[in-house]
């Protein structure tokens, strides 16, 4: 089994993660079976979540309800800053025309990570 990482920005400094199994196409999505609230920025959320998973190697991640992608959880835990510029920028990316997406990755590569 591969988990699913579910990261929700609650507020300005408040984001909350989930971890839960993958589901058969058309199901519901399964309870969560682990989750935290209370994180004060998205590299914390992502590091902190990178403890919970230390048992698989690779995470489907999804950001604000959208699939953002897969990642090594090693690299959550070694690299969560540029973690999440990239899971940012995917993120993005979904949200925007084509044209604009472009430089919108430029802009989010170089913005600090969000807070």
């Amino acid at each position: 089994m591969q988990p699913v990482l579910e990261i929700r920005k609650l507020g300005e400094r408040s984001y909350t993660y989930a971890v839960r199994a993958t589901r058969p196409a058309g199901s519901p999505a399964p309870e969560a079976c682990y989750e935290d609230r209370g994180l004060t920025s998205f590299v914390e959320c992502i590091r902190d979540a990178a403890e919970a998973l230390t048992y698989f190697p690779r995470v489907y991640v999804r950001f604000q309800g959208r699939c953002v992608g897969e990642q090594f959880v090693s690299r959550l835990e070694s690299h969560p800053e540029a973690v999440a510029r990239d899971l940012l920028v995917r993120y993005l990316e979904g949200s925007l025309p084509p044209q604009t997406a472009t430089a919108q990755r430029a802009d989010a590569t170089q913005a600090s990570v969000v807070s």
